[in-house]
């Protein structure tokens, strides 16, 4: 039966395989952005490049390469960013020479490295926006199939599985437990939320701007679920940003802040149907307050040229005997990151990194603000939104958290172009 199956899906695999490297932006991107909410629900093996958007990921990258490398046309001109993240991976590659483990480096950095690769080939791409429309539909048919998978789990599965494993599931988890973990989902529905608000009140037909305010509460829906208080008030930060900058309808996304902080509240509160309740224990995993007084305690010894990336839990196991009133760490998963990105870079990458990951980080936040005012609201409120998410999680290896960053470029490169043809047509005489 396994033969039957391969001998009839491997014919299926190659044409689209072929169909994303032949069309890496229009195919390949919106299907890799689509997937990451599912994270290693949806793998090939146990590899930590084995899930289907590390694949799609992989395939837009090979894709890319070869574009560029037969490509005549001129993109917008290259972004400073783009040197920034180069400058960040070479320093987090030099960590190999003295990290307290090599091995685990040089893994991370092949994995950030891949999402960095991906960043600058896409800034190097033309965009149109034909292609970034098809990539904010992968953002957020992605997000509503987590949902509807959250929403199948809670009404018809017995609840959302449990973090402790071997436990049933139970109403009373938290949703993602099986996909990104709870906090990162909610941060990646960041994105195609903010699409899906901004559409809302912005596209020419009511019935477009009904479906998208539909979508827009899905999206809410799933970070509820998630029972992330960060992810919650990323979402309040977005609307924010959103109302800042909308060209029109701030009445209506006014509206939806308000509604959504009172929803968030009678679900942290109150935890209807058993939603957003969290039972946190203490015996088995630090907070966040242990974790980063851990790692300010271990700053003065690693935060000069850093431990070596991906090595912060070895820095969390030597440091935390010598501060007092540290939790000892027991079991693997994201209690042993710092959970705070600025943490992270400082204690794996030192100095150096550091001031690269400010300054990249502060011109894509200026490029954002510099796109047209009809298009500025999702990518600037996402970007920000994500960020502020990543001040309590350690999510800089997570490709939700490259997507606001791509976001950011593919506007940019979509707006360049559309300026160019606006000149070019101003330009040409009439006959």
């Amino acid at each position: 039966m396994s033969l039957l199956m391969l001998v009839i899906l491997a014919p299926i695999a190659f044409l689209v395989v072929l169909t994303c490297l032949r069309k890496p932006l229009s195919v390949a991107l919106p299907a890799f952005a689509a997937s990451i909410p599912f994270g290693s629900l949806l793998a090939v093996g146990h590899s930590r490049f084995g899930s289907l958007s590390s694949i799609l990921g992989l395939l837009v990258l090979i894709g890319l390469v070869l574009r560029l490398a037969v490509s005549q046309r001129q993109p917008a001109p290259l972004s400073g960013t783009v040197f920034l993240w180069l400058g960040f991976l070479a320093v987090a590659s030099s960590t190999t020479l003295w990290s307290l483990d090599p091995g685990l480096t040089a893994n991370g950095i092949l994995e950030i490295g891949s999402l960095i690769a991906i960043y600058v080939l896409v800034s190097m791409s033309p965009i149109d926006r034909d292609i970034l429309r098809r990539v904010e539909q992968g953002l957020i048919v992605g997000g509503l199939a987590a949902v509807a998978y959250g929403m199948v789990q809670f009404t018809l599965l017995g609840g959302f599985p449990n973090d402790t494993p071997g436990l049933p599931p139970s109403p009373t988890s938290r949703f993602g437990n099986d996909l990104l973990g709870p906090n990162n989902n909610a941060v990646a529905f960041l994105l195609p939320l903010c699409i899906c608000l901004q559409r809302s009140v912005t596209a020419p037909r009511a019935s477009t701007r009904r479906l998208h305010a539909g979508f827009a509460f899905l999206m809410f829906l799933g970070i509820v679920m998630t029972g992330s208080r960060g992810g919650m008030l990323s979402a309040v930060l977005c609307l924010l940003v959103l109302i800042a900058v909308a060209p029109w309808g701030r009445r209506t996304l006014a509206t939806y802040l308000v509604t959504a902080i009172a929803a968030g509240l009678i679900a942290f509160f109150l935890h209807p149907f058993g939603l957003a309740e969290r039972n946190v224990s203490t015996t088995s995993t630090s907070g966040r307050t242990s974790i980063w007084k851990v790692g300010l305690a271990a700053c003065p010894e690693y935060c000069t040229v850093g431990s070596g990336w991906d090595t912060f839990p070895i820095v969390y196991a030597l440091t935390q005997p010598t501060v007092p009133g540290a939790d000892v760490l027991a079991g693997s998963g994201g209690s042993y990151q710092p959970h705070n990105v600025i943490l992270l870079v400082a204690i794996e990458l030192g100095v150096p990194g550091l001031l690269l990951f400010f300054a990249v980080l502060g011109l894509t936040i200026f490029e954002a603000g510099r796109l047209p005012r009809s298009v500025r609201g999702p990518p600037l409120a996402a970007l920000l939104g994500t960020y502020q998410a990543s001040l309590f999680l350690s999510n800089l290896g997570y490709k939700f958290y490259w997507m606001a960053f791509i976001m950011v470029a593919l506007h940019r490169s979509a707006s360049y172009m559309e300026r160019s043809r606006e000149r070019a047509a101003e330009l040409e005489p009439v006959s």
